[in-house]
């Protein structure tokens, strides 16, 4: 439920943002205050196409891959991840578009640092203005138990 709140809210924000712009300001510099506005979301946000190649994400989504955008846009999960990892992202993907559905699935993510994650995977379609699927858009929440303070 959180997951279907908070995409709802990007999804607002996005749209408030764009809909705020003065009509003399152009596309690159609404691309850059919508791209302000995910970077300033906490959760990793990410998008792929039909074919499972990023076109972007927040930089949550960058920090998670130690690595900047640039590194990552054009690359695959195969490209990014251990095999058995990328297949099972990739099997997500697939349940979620033959569906036409958004759907959630609870993962474990690993940061570089070595620092290991639960996180509940929110998958949507990414829909063009068009109404075509362009891909998949994802929103990752990270639900790992707070650990209990130890007393000696």
């Amino acid at each position: 439920m959180k997951n279907a709140v908070l995409a709802a809210a990007v999804a607002l924000v996005l749209v408030a943002t764009v809909h705020r712009l003065p009509a003399a300001e152009n596309a690159k510099e609404q691309l850059e205050s919508i791209a302000t506005v995910m970077d300033s979301i906490p959760d990793i946000i990410f998008y792929k196409d039909l074919d499972g190649v990023y076109r972007g994400g927040n930089s949550a989504w960058t920090t998670l891959l130690g690595k900047p955008a640039q590194q990552l846009i054009g690359k695959t999960d195969f490209d990014i991840f251990p095999e058995e990892v990328a297949k099972s992202f990739q099997s997500y993907d697939k349940e979620m578009l033959a569906s036409g559905k958004a759907r959630r699935n609870k993962e474990w993510l690993v940061y570089p640092d070595g620092r290991k994650v639960q996180v509940e995977t929110l998958k949507t379609p990414w829909v063009g203005k068009d109404g075509k699927v362009l891909g998949v858009l994802g929103i990752c929440h990270e639900i790992t138990p707070p650990r209990t303070a130890q007393v000696p």
